[in-house]
């Protein structure tokens, strides 16, 4: 088999596995959520193809959910075949994570985030996760990528395609829209998160001439949205903390540093 029947192999795999945790979790009234990039797959079924279009890989399944349903996720993940280690999940706990991984295939891994994501910057998912399903509400989706200091083009490519299929509103009315009311809020008051969430947004305009699947009309219609995101937390009112740690800049340390 040629790396490319491999991966698709694997993508076809992962996919049939999120959705049996996905049903049994709903069957058993769990709150889990999709994270990812099989989430954003899964919320921006008009534009999904573009994952292959762009050569968007899957690896594996990440999941956020509650600590107060850890014990339930556990017997869920047990029943389902999958495994984990206790030298592991020490190791995540600092992280706030835990991984599994099916005990027939060790390709299949889920990796499950616990009440916040811990990377460069912290989102909190706290009284988030009952907003949306199957995934996390698309307001974290967008954090989850732009909190990301050194972002590649696989958060990239899955910003573009949430952009391409989702409205961005500046106050939440629907599930299919992205909320930016969570996001300016933190920016006006962490400088730090603030300028991660900038920056990114401006080194993906820049590379927007570079993704060749993208017609000029969509390509429009992403910088767009990108410009009403960035305007929108630029005109949200800064906080005395924020002003103070602008001042000081990118000279000192702003992130989380994540092995």
């Amino acid at each position: 088999m040629n790396q490319k029947d491999a991966q698709s192999t694997l993508d076809t795999i992962l996919l049939e596995e999120t959705e049996k945790i996905m049903k049994k979790a709903e069957e058993r009234g769990i709150i889990i959520r999709l994270m990812g990039a099989i989430a954003f797959r899964c919320h921006c079924p008009k534009y999904s193809s573009f994952h292959e279009l762009m050569d968007r890989k899957l690896t594996d399944i990440d999941l956020a959910s509650y600590t107060s349903e850890s014990s339930q996720v556990d017997r869920l993940l047990r029943d389902l075949g999958y495994v984990t280690q206790s030298y592991v999940q020490v190791a995540m706990s600092t992280l706030g994570r835990s991984i599994y991984w099916r005990q027939d295939n060790k390709q299949v891994k889920v990796d499950i985030f616990w009440d916040e994501l811990k990377m460069n910057h912290t989102i909190d998912f706290r009284g988030r996760l009952e907003l949306d399903k199957p995934t996390i509400p698309l307001s974290e989706m967008l954090q989850e990528k732009l909190q990301i200091v050194k972002l590649n083009w696989k958060d990239i490519k899955d910003t573009v395609m949430l952009l391409m299929e989702h409205d961005i509103i500046e106050q939440n009315k629907g599930l299919e829209t992205i909320d930016l009311t969570p996001i300016k809020k933190r920016a006006s008051k962490d400088w730090g998160y603030y300028y991660t969430f900038t920056t990114n947004i401006k080194k993906i305009q820049e590379k927007l001439s570079e993704i060749e699947v993208l017609s000029n009309a969509e390509r429009s219609v992403v910088q767009e949205k990108l410009s009403k995101i960035l305007d929108a937390i630029e005109r949200e009112p800064k906080s005395i903390g924020w002003k103070m740690r602008a001042k000081i800049g990118p000279k000192k340390r702003w992130y989380n540093e994540v092995e």
